[in-house]
């Protein structure tokens, strides 16, 4: 009798542990149903105080991803509190360490509001690992188990069956094999259970391909949400120029902080855009080429950087709208020293400034110093060196970084901003050693830019031609300028005062200016 048992108590065993797991399942898709539903009520109440909707992304990560852990896995609910507080206390100073580091390699300093963000927002990345790995990390963990056991046991069945003795064997093979019978059903199924138990080992790559190409590309695109770096507060920072602090709003809102220089009784401003993860302070020394020169200089913290508000860079995307409102401020508290503006622009500064006078013929003459030609192309330029997979995640990153700034990053494109910027003048620079926008953007930018343009590939690695050869990068610079300066005296256009030489601050009359 207890043999005869045995069968029906084994579909008991197998059945009861996959009913608990689907509840659980059904569970956790409620519990799943419910924090989406408290995100979106919460939404109109922290939306406001963020200046970008994927900052109220990365807010409401942390709690949701927690209450889903917290109330999903009971495991969770038993840790003790303890190793929560021990987690949060010993990674707190090393993400300070690390700020600091990269803060004194920038040389700006750390804002101690910017280590709890850099806390909060690692924690919510953490957590969101955690979900992933627990739900998409065990689909079909049930199928793969039993595949598992399924191929054990036909590889223990195939040794028993090496193991027996050949007359046997030959007794077998005697056997009829009538279609239809109970043994041909048999051995059908059991084909059909070694092909499942075989496609089971497809899951844990399928999971993997998932965490490549799904994962990586979100978090990755999380970093358009930067960790800003202060600008330092001693006059060396300041390059011990006699700035003027400014703040000034832009169309959306966020204020915007920055450093005007003016220059005796001048009426010509270069407006100067710094790159991605910078500051103004970092940009400081683009101040001194126009010490001196007869140009007023402007210098700003981008949103997302330095002083200015946001946590948000989107490679000038939106950033334009920033180079836009300093050319506001201007023209409305200093119109006597902004009768001619003109922009240079550094990395994302140059995308941003080329989007920006694009549009907006206040900027009479622009300088793109290390521009990319566009953001996807030069995610391509970067990974396309990745074997296999390298273009094929630059367009996920593209794409999930497209979902973190809220527009299209394919926006993010400099080739059709420089054809529209003609009949305005272009000098495109870059650095010959810059291994981070390769040189070939500026060739690709020139081919796409109309006349008047010029072009100069000097010394130096990315976006530091100035510190390499300043004496060479400001005359450069300067003599586009007075060129355009001579060109409205000639025409009657202007009185502008001739710019003086680099070094002495005496009038500059020899100065030869590019062919443009």
């Amino acid at each position: 009798m207890t043999d005869r048992t045995l069968p029906s108590a084994r579909p008991t065993l197998r059945v009861a542990p996959r009913g608990r797991r689907a509840t659980a399942s059904r569970r956790r898709l409620t519990l799943a149903v419910a924090v989406l539903a408290g995100c979106a009520a919460a939404w109109p109440v922290l939306n406001p105080l963020t200046a970008h909707p994927g900052e109220t992304v990365i807010l409401l990560m942390p709690p949701a991803f927690g209450a889903f852990l917290w109330f999903g896995w009971p495991r969770v609910r038993r840790t003790p509190w303890w190793k929560y507080t021990l987690y949060v206390a010993l990674l707190t100073p090393i993400l300070a360490g690390a700020e600091y580091v990269v803060a004194t390699v920038a040389g700006g300093r750390v804002l101690p509001m910017e280590v709890f963000w850099a806390l909060y927002f690692t924690i919510g990345l953490r957590l969101a690992w955690t979900v992933w790995s627990r739900t998409v990390g065990r689909i079909g963990e049930g199928w793969r188990r039993w595949g598992r056991r399924q191929r054990r046991a036909t590889a223990d069945g195939q040794t028993r069956r090496h193991g027996d003795g050949e007359t046997r064997g030959h007794e077998d093979r005697e056997q009829p094999q009538q279609p239809g019978t109970r043994r041909q059903d048999r051995g059908a199924r059991q084909r059909r259970r070694q092909r499942l138990a075989t496609t089971a080992m497809l899951i844990v790559p399928g999971r993997v391909m998932l965490t490549l190409f799904v994962f990586l590309p979100l978090a990755l695109g999380l970093m358009v949400h930067r960790i800003k770096i202060g600008n330092r507060t001693d006059a060396e920072a300041r390059g011990n120029l006699p700035v003027e602090e400014v703040t000034f709003r832009t169309a959306d809102g966020l204020r915007l902080s920055g450093w005007f220089l003016p220059d005796r009784d001048s009426d010509s401003t270069v407006v100067i855009c710094h790159g991605s993860g910078a500051n103004k302070s970092n940009f400081v020394g683009f101040m001194r080429v126009f010490r001196f020169q007869g140009y007023n200089s402007l210098i700003f913290d981008f949103r997302g950087h330095g002083a200015s508000e946001g946590h948000t860079c989107t490679f000038g995307l939106f950033e334009d709208a920033d180079v836009r409102a300093a050319v506001d401020w201007l023209k409305t508290e200093r119109p006597e020293r902004a009768r001619h503006v003109y922009g240079l622009g550094s990395s994302m500064g140059a995308m941003a400034l080329a989007r920006a006078a694009a549009t907006d013929t206040r900027i009479e003459a622009v300088v793109l110093d290390s521009c990319f030609a566009s953001a996807p192309l030069l995610l391509r330029q970067r990974l396309g060196g990745i074997p296999l997979i390298g273009p094929t995640m630059a367009t996920l990153i593209s794409i999930a970084a497209t979902l973190h700034a809220g527009a299209s990053l394919w926006q993010c494109d400099a080739r059709p901003a420089v054809a529209a910027i003609s009949p305005r003048p272009i000098l495109f620079i870059h650095g010959a050693d810059d291994a981070m926008i390769p040189p070939v953007n500026m060739e690709i930018l020139f081919a796409c830019a109309k006349e008047p343009k010029d072009k100069w590939l000097g010394p130096g690695p990315h976006s530091n031609i100035l510190t390499t050869d300043f004496a060479g990068y400001q005359q450069r610079v300067i003599a586009f300028l007075s060129l355009q300066g001579r060109h409205k005296r000639s025409t009657g256009d202007d009185d502008h005062d001739q710019p003086r030489n680099c070094q002495t601050g005496h009038p500059l009359r020899t100065a030869r200016a590019p062919a443009v």
